[in-house]
This record gives C-alpha cells, structure tokens and sequence, in this order.
C-alpha cells in the first residue's frame, strides 16, 4: 500500500497563539523589570539623602543648639551675676565632632567655605570661652569680652543657619529631582502597559481574522455542496497551519468522492444494462415458454384426442407409442411448471423473513430425501458426508433448503446413469462450507462466468428445456446468508458446486435484493 505523504505544517495555531501571548509577557516583563529599576534608584536617592545631607543638617542643628545653650546659661549667670564658670558646662569636644560631621558630609556646593568658617570661627570661639571661664569667681563681668563672644556665637550661629539651608534646598531639590523621575517612570509604565495592551488586542484580532477567516471560507464552501450534486469544489488552501492541512484533507476527499462517484455511476450504468438485458431475456423467456407450452400441450391433446376418438381401431403398437409420446409431453410440461415455480421464488427474493437455528445435518436430510427416488431411476449414486461437531446455525428455514436441492437435483440430472454425487459439509475457521461434486457433463469454461445469470441458457440446458433460473437463485439465497458460492467444471469430467456461510450467521445478514 503506498503511504500517503503528509504535508508539512508551518508557524500551527498553537505557535500562533504562543507568539501572541509572548508579545504582550514580554513587553509586561520589560515594565516590571523598568519598575524595579527605577524603585530601586527611588530607595537609592532616598537613602543618599538620608544618609549625605540629612546628616550635616542633624549635625549642624546639634551645634547650634549646643551653642546657643551656652550662650543662654552665660546671659542667665550674667543676669543672676553667678560665676560664669559654675554656669557653663562644657561641650568642647562634642561640637568638635558634630562639625567633623559636617565636614566629613559636604556634597552641595558652598557648604566647603561655610565649614572652613566654622572651624575657624569655634577656634575663637573655644579661646574666648576659654578665657572668659578663666577668669575670677569674684571678677566683675568682662563687658568686651561678653559682647564678643555673643556676636561671636551669632556669626557661628548665623553660618550653621546657612549649612542647614543650603542642605535642606540640596534635600528639596532631590525630593523634586525624585518625584520628576517617579512621575517619569510611571508615564513610562502605563505607556508600556497601554502598548501591550493595544498589541495584545490588535494581534488577537488578527489571529483571529486570520483562524476564523480560512475556517468561515471552509463552512460557506461546503454549505454550498448539494447532495447527489456530484459537484465538489476546489477549495484554496491560503495556510500552512492545521486550517491549510484541514482544507487540503477536505481537497483529498472531495477527489475521492469524485472518483467514488464516477466509480458508482459507472456500476450504476452497468447495473442497468444488466437489468435491461434481463428484462429482455424475461421478455423473451416468456415468448420461449409460451412457445414450449403450446407445443407438448397441442401434441399432448391430439394425441388423447385420437385415442379417445379411435380407441379400437389402432394397433397395440400406435397405442403405446401414443402414451409414451404423451408422457414425454407431460415430462415437458412438468419441467416448464418447475420452471415457473422458479421464477416466483427468483421474484420472492425480495422480501426478507427470519431465520431460525437449525441443525445442518437434519437440514441436508431432509433435502435429500426426496432426490433419492430420482438418483435410483437414473442410477446415480449420492454419497451424503456430514463433519460431526457443527453447531446448529441460523438460518431461513424455508429458502435454504432450495440451494442443497437444487445444487443436488442438478448434479443429479446432468450425471449418466452410473455415476455418482457427493454433498460434503465441514467447518473450517470461522465458515461453514457445502460442496456439491458429480461426475456428470460438466459445463464449458466459456459459460462457467454466465452460470449464476438469470435466464441463461447453454449447451444441455437448451436441450432440457430449462432456462437457468435455479442457479440464480442458489446464489441470491447464499449471499442474502452473507456467503459467496463458486463452480469448477470440466466437460466430461464432472462440475464442483461450493459454497459457504458464517458460522455466526444470524438474520442481520439478510439484506433486501432490488427486484428485477
């Protein structure tokens, strides 16, 4: 059997479908990726703040709320007139440090000069308070020396005024700087997701058009088929996806179906020239038999009529040849009956009736019971053999018996006195067969493929006056049983009948034949 070549699929709807779905996961992995990034240059900016600029301004609060604590505790000891030196505590070191601080965090432009400042001006600052705290418990207020130092501390304090502002415009800055990149990121963002999203929907659209589209062309094309139309059309294959492989395999059945059609039609034609040839053969079998009734029943009746008319003037000669010319005409008539007899059983093939389960060795019995009478004149011998173990099997009780009778009474007729017919049955697989062998006349391979045609008449048939109706019907019975029969025969050598039947024959088998 030659293997039917498959054509090749390319970029299938579930590609299709996966690179739609890819598009948009795609452009959703770039946004969550850009939105980490930039949370995470958020936290980043944040954290340089906190960690620059948050700081000079914590450290530079603490040195001026060092410092103006100072200056409060001289003014109130100066306004109690209390030793200064009692009323100080010293902090020389901790400023020190919150200005290292601030020294150590200078990131914004100006902040280098203010902290020069600051360091220079605390180093007076620590001389002068140094000086001022060295002074007698009993001394009279350094005037000079405190109007410095209050100025002093107000420059300081003025300065740490400028660091703190110039840091808090950097924080304000970065704040902006901060909120512009997050507003930027989030156009960003939705500009991506509104992307995907109108990618998404603009390509499902078009994978749909383009599924829906060859699929809709398909149903409109094959709606338009017509039933026993013949007419099947050629339908385009645009895709090379399971859509293209689709209509290609509908392409495929449509030429099948054209062949198959052609095919029927051509059975179809023959059929009808069977039947016709038929109807002409029945045309002519009826002009035949109404020819061969008239003759044996005109010598029939004018042979009675002479006897009936001349009783004692004919001799005991012409007596009996008139009787035996009688009985040949009746013989004749007896035939061209059987024949009739045939037809109306050709003519109630069509009509189904129901099996029944029968014993196939009974069933050939009885058959052959009423052939023995007839194989005795004639001196043929039957020999009957049975294959012991056959199951009973279903059959049409009344029609089946026709094709051992008439397959045996033919074997029998056509056979010279002396010789001899054999009926075997035996099972083999799942098959009953029925062989009819005889040592008779045997039939001209020329005729053998017109055996089973209906009204056929060859070589000794003609003869007897029959016109092959019986075994037609043997073989209408066989199939309607769903078997098959064939023949071999050679001339002068004997003709071989055999048929078989299913084992599991039931009555489903039976199918109704048109009627000829």
């Amino acid at each position: 059997m030659k293997r039917r070549h498959i054509p090749e699929i390319h970029f299938s709807i579930r590609e299709k479908i996966f690179f739609i779905i890819l598009i948009p996961s795609l452009l959703l992995l770039l946004i969550i990726v850009m939105d980490y990034h930039n949370l995470t240059r958020l936290g980043q900016s944040a954290e340089l703040i906190l960690s620059k600029n948050y700081k000079s301004i914590q450290a530079a609060q603490k040195v001026r709320q060092r410092l103006e604590m100072t200056r409060n505790q001289m003014l109130l000891s100066i306004f109690k007139s209390e030793n200064i030196n009692a009323a100080i505590t010293p902090s020389d070191q901790e400023i020190a440090d919150l200005l290292e601080v601030c020294r150590n965090n200078i990131t914004e432009p100006g902040e280098q000069p203010i902290v020069t400042g600051l360091f220079r001006k605390y180093a007076t600052y620590q001389q002068l308070l140094n000086n001022m705290t060295r002074s007698p418990a009993n001394a009279p207020p350094l005037n000079a020396a405190y109007l410095d130092f209050i100025s002093l501390t107000a420059e300081i304090v003025d300065d740490i005024n400028a660091l703190v502002g110039i840091n808090e415009q950097a924080m304000e800055r970065a704040e902006r700087e901060t909120k512009d990149f997050a507003r930027t990121a989030l156009r960003y963002s939705i500009g991506l997701m509104i992307v995907a999203l109108l990618s998404t929907i603009i390509l499902s659209y078009l994978l749909s058009t383009r599924i829906s589209s060859p699929l809709t062309t398909l149903a409109k094309t094959l709606s338009t088929i017509q039933e026993g139309s013949g007419s099947y059309p050629e339908i385009p294959v645009k895709t090379r996806d399971e859509i293209g492989f689709l209509t290609s395999e509908f392409n495929r059945l449509f030429t099948r179906l054209k062949e198959y059609d052609r095919e029927s039609a051509d059975k179809l034609l023959a059929e009808k020239e069977k039947v016709h040839q038929a109807e002409i053969a029945k045309a002519q079998f009826i002009a035949d038999l109404s020819h061969q009734l008239k003759t044996p029943m005109t010598s029939l009746n004018m042979g009675i009529g002479i006897l009936a008319e001349n009783p004692g003037s004919l001799s005991s000669t012409k007596q009996k040849k008139l009787v035996e010319t009688a009985k040949d005409d009746c013989t004749r008539l007896s035939a061209l009956i059987n024949e009739l007899v045939d037809i109306a059983r050709l003519e109630a093939m069509v009509k189904p009736r129901e099996h029944e389960v029968l014993d196939i060795e009974r069933v050939t019995q009885e058959c052959i019971k009423p052939l023995v009478h007839q194989a005795e004149q004639k001196q043929v011998a039957i020999e009957v053999k049975i294959e012991p173990g056959i199951p009973p099997i279903s059959l049409d009780s009344l029609r089946f018996p026709w094709v051992i009778t008439n397959l045996i009474g033919n074997a029998i007729r056509y056979t010279n006195p002396g010789g001899q017919v054999a009926f075997h049955v035996y099972k083999q697989e799942e098959r009953l067969f029925f062989q009819c062998r005889d040592t008779g006349i045997g039939i001209e391979e020329k005729y053998l493929s017109k055996i089973f045609q209906r009204y056929s008449q060859f070589s000794e048939r003609e003869k007897s006056g029959t016109i092959g109706l019986g075994l037609a019907i043997v073989k209408e019975i066989v199939e309607q049983h769903g078997g098959s029969i064939t023949v071999e025969s050679q001339v002068h050598q004997g003709t071989t009948f055999t048929f078989w039947i299913p084992l599991s024959n039931k009555a489903s088998h039976y199918e109704e034949r048109p009627h000829y």
